[in-house]
């Protein structure tokens, strides 16, 4: 396993569960990331506006927009390529697929296992910051 990449770098975390949340920012935060809490797709594409933002994590179902939903406004929207892992307590192959094509990193299923969630976060920010 990589060594955890510690520094400057920025997760939006986006779940209408707020233990959900609360518990992914408890395990990145003492590892010196800086962690946004969004509860529904709204507050995660302001949050996107405002910030700079190297990594999403989203549930795909979200109160207003699917994870999806916000994903592709975010990417339309700031022009950038943020990666992004999703989560899901219901993975189906449509679901996948339409992941796949929106150029999602990854997806994950819920209940979350906080080692599978830490190695793509680790994958990630290696794929896309380190040079």
């Amino acid at each position: 396993m990589m060594a955890l990449l510690n520094g400057h770098y920025s997760l939006l975390i986006t779940d209408d569960d707020e233990s959900c949340r609360d518990s992914i920012k408890d395990v990145f935060e003492p590892k010196g990331y800086t962690t946004h809490l969004a509860s529904c797709g709204r507050e995660a594409i302001k949050i996107a506006r405002n910030e700079e933002v190297h990594l999403m994590i989203f549930d795909v179902h979200l109160p207003d927009y699917s994870g999806l939903e916000t994903f592709k406004i975010i990417k339309k929207e700031i022009r950038l390529t943020i990666p992004c892992i999703f989560m899901s307590g219901e993975i189906t192959k449509e679901l996948q697929i339409d992941l796949i094509s929106a150029n999602a990193y990854t997806l994950i299923p819920k209940p979350i296992n906080i080692n599978i969630l830490r190695e793509s976060v680790e994958q990630v920010i290696a794929k896309y910051y380190w040079k």
